[in-house]
């Protein structure tokens, strides 16, 4: 219990405190952080009474009103991304207008919502600290369509035998079996543009900069745990052994930028 507890320690908890609780403390802080909002630190969070924490993820939970009242309340939705949509005007070549559902009676268009991803959290922070985007709009395009292929392609196959909606020039719907092996070779594409690389070497790093328990961590793994599993840098180190020091979530962090330049189709 132990290891499979010290394996899951938080990124933002110190491998001293975390030596510090017992195995049932680090599965109970585990679970705490597992849905801490974004906006509140490791800390603070752990700190807080139950009817704070519940209140937190309430807030968290509801989307501004700008969005309209039909979104519901969905702490399970975790943290969210407001957004304007965006047209051009019918009729001109280049003028730009807000788009989207406007109710009845409402002067201007709703904003959009949707669920956060670890890409949006890492360029929130990189803002709060006034850094550069961490990472540039093809290299997070790319790797939120891998992510959709995957998820879409691991939920199974549709048990209807064809697509009735979509259909060519003969009438025929398109087959689900052909859409899904479609899907498959964009994946072993993007899967062979990863390659077989490794983004953090145990042997190139001495043991006592890298933390106790370090592990390889291979291209592949790195995009997988952030693309599909929604980790961070620094969740991922820890997920490996190493120390989630500034030096090695750089080091990761271009691993990550190379590995989405590469399934860009980029050398």
């Amino acid at each position: 219990m132990s290891a499979m507890a010290e394996a899951v320690r938080p990124a933002g908890v110190s491998a001293q405190d975390w030596a510090r609780l017992s195995a049932a403390q680090r599965l109970a802080a585990a679970e705490l952080l597992a849905v801490r909002p974004a906006e509140i630190s490791v800390t603070r969070w752990l700190t807080m009474g139950e009817a704070g924490r519940r209140a937190a993820l309430l807030q968290a939970a509801t989307a501004p009103e700008v969005c309209g009242p039909e979104i519901p309340v969905a702490p399970a939705r975790g943290a969210c991304r407001v957004f304007t949509v965006r047209q051009i005007r019918p009729g001109t070549r280049n003028t730009i207008e807000d788009a989207g559902y406007q109710g009845p009676g409402e002067a201007q268009p709703r904003r959009a919502v949707r669920a956060a991803d670890v890409f949006d959290r890492m360029e929130a922070r990189a803002q709060a600290a006034q850094k550069p985007a961490p990472f540039t709009p093809g290299q997070i395009a790319i790797a939120r369509l891998y992510r959709t292929l995957v998820e879409r392609h691991e939920a199974g196959a549709i048990k209807l035998s064809s697509l009735e909606g979509r259909t060519g020039g003969s009438g025929r719907g398109v087959d689900v079996t052909d859409l899904r092996l479609e899907e498959a070779r964009k994946i072993a594409l993007l899967r062979r543009r990863i390659g077989d690389g490794a983004a953090m070497v145990v042997r190139r790093v001495r043991p006592s900069a890298r933390g106790a328990g370090a592990s390889i961590i291979l291209d592949r793994r790195l995009v997988d745990a952030v693309c599909l599993e929604d980790l961070d840098p620094s969740a991922v180190l820890v997920a490996h052994g190493w120390t989630a020091k500034g030096e090695h979530r750089e080091r990761l962090r271009n691993a990550l930028m190379a590995a989405l330049d590469r399934m860009q189709g980029y050398p």
